[in-house]
């Protein structure tokens, strides 16, 4: 159990690093959510339906946690 619990550790400080830069270069105003508008200024070659399939919570915004759940999932590039 300790083992399991050291590597999800670890894969999640891997992970929100990633998640808070790709978040700081889509957060064009700096009120730390993402609307459709900058994911769609920041990512424009992003297939139709992939703001909605990492909004998990259907709020109209993506937060650090959705977008590393979004890039865990391969539906975001990990690089933002």
């Amino acid at each position: 159990m300790t083992k399991d619990l050291l590597a999800t550790t670890f894969a999640l400080a891997l992970t929100l690093p990633a998640a808070a830069l790709a978040q700081d270069a889509m957060d064009a105003d700096g009120d730390g959510m993402v609307t459709m508008t900058e994911f769609q200024d920041a990512m424009p070659d992003a297939e139709a339906g992939t703001f909605s399939q990492a909004d998990t919570d259907g709020d109209g915004a993506l937060s650090a946690d959705e977008i590393a759940t979004a890039q865990e999932a391969g539906t975001l590039p990990s690089d933002g």
